[in-house]
């Protein structure tokens, strides 16, 4: 596997098995969000359960597109998350007996594109960077 991050193991950035541990922990956060039973007063407290799903989603698109060198492996994992917040949400529903939350489906929408824009922007940093020093 070629990861993106191998090259730039000694200049601060993350190293692929760290990247691999936090894309692990977010996943289980998500997975976690959805079989717990949410309090009500999150909903209204500055809409933190929103801004969460945000972050998480966010966090699970950036990852493989920093990871992972092949344009259309990262694409397709990063765009992949969008269908696994639905169906996170959906096991919400039929676990927990609440009514399906439209705004938290397209906080995680969100959080897929901000992952995906955000790596995108790395990854032709990246690419200038490299393309500078040849």
């Amino acid at each position: 596997m070629s990861t993106a991050t191998n090259e730039h193991a000694g200049s601060g950035y993350c190293s692929p098995s760290r990247l691999g541990t936090l894309w692990i922990a977010a996943f289980i956060l998500a997975l976690a969000g959805a079989f717990v039973p949410r309090p009500e007063f999150r909903y209204g407290f500055f809409m933190i359960d929103t801004l969460i799903h945000l972050a998480i989603f966010a966090i699970l698109a950036f990852i493989p597109m920093i990871l992972f060198r092949g344009r259309k492996t990262t694409c397709l994992l990063a765009i992949s998350m969008a269908p696994l917040g639905s169906l996170l949400e959906n096991l919400h529903v039929m676990v927990t007996g609440s009514s399906f939350n439209v705004i938290n489906a397209l906080a995680n929408n969100l959080g897929v594109l901000a992952g995906i824009a955000a790596g995108f922007v790395l990854r032709l940093k990246s690419h200038y960077q490299r393309k500078r020093q040849s």
